[in-house]
């Protein structure tokens, strides 16, 4: 759990992660748009699939659970996993990148940073107002940030009190930094134990 101090504390085996830095853009699929990846209003790239082997548009609609189970049964190759070596965001671009990242996650206990992240995204997407955006914010922070949630996310004292103070009048922007810190939770973390080259080995022999 974090507190009020700098020093925190990932998920089990990440780094202890100080001053966070900005976030690095993504580095294009070279098979198509080169143009700068669109951005949200703190930096995080709002990545619409641009990688190969999981070509998706803005139009297309998000792979559920069993989509993410057909990836899972579908071995990378050895094209995609260099791609994913490159940067996280090409991870999370391709949907079977991000199921076997998800998957992978899960077998560190630390699925809850990919999951937190990956709602406020849809959260942002769907741009809810009035009672069903305090409807979606409660939900939220009752499962990511609360002293009893259940899959609480490791954030500073201070971040939780600005988030909790936040749930009677949300706001859209209001986990923005909740968000930027757990995509640097995972870049510096899991992230570079699932490239290491004798995990993606496993994932093309369907050993992931």
């Amino acid at each position: 759990m974090g507190n009020d101090g700098d020093q925190i504390c990932s998920c089990m085996g990440c780094l202890k992660i100080y001053n966070l830095p900005c976030l690095p853009t993504p580095i294009p699929d070279p098979d198509h748009s080169t143009s700068d990846p669109e951005v949200d209003d703190i930096g995080v790239p709002i990545w619409d699939g641009c990688s190969k082997g999981g070509v998706t548009s803005k139009n297309d609609k998000k792979p559920g659970k069993k989509a993410s189970e057909d990836y899972l049964k579908s071995l990378p190759s050895r094209e995609q996993c260099a791609r994913w070596q490159t940067s996280l965001e090409n991870v999370l671009d391709d949907p079977k990148g991000a199921a076997h990242f998800m998957q992978f996650l899960a077998s560190e206990y630390c699925s809850e940073n990919y999951e937190f992240w990956k709602e406020i995204k849809q959260l942002k997407e769907d741009n809810p107002s009035g009672d069903k955006l305090k409807k979606k914010v409660k939900n939220i922070y009752d499962k990511y940030i609360g002293e009893s949630a259940s899959k609480q996310i490791n954030v500073n004292g201070r971040l939780k009190v600005a988030i909790r103070d936040a749930v009677d009048e949300p706001y859209l922007e209001m986990f923005d930094e909740a968000q930027k810190f757990v995509i640097q939770l995972m870049r510096d973390g899991p992230y570079r134990r699932f490239i290491d080259e004798d995990n993606l080995q496993k994932l093309q022999r369907g050993q992931g």
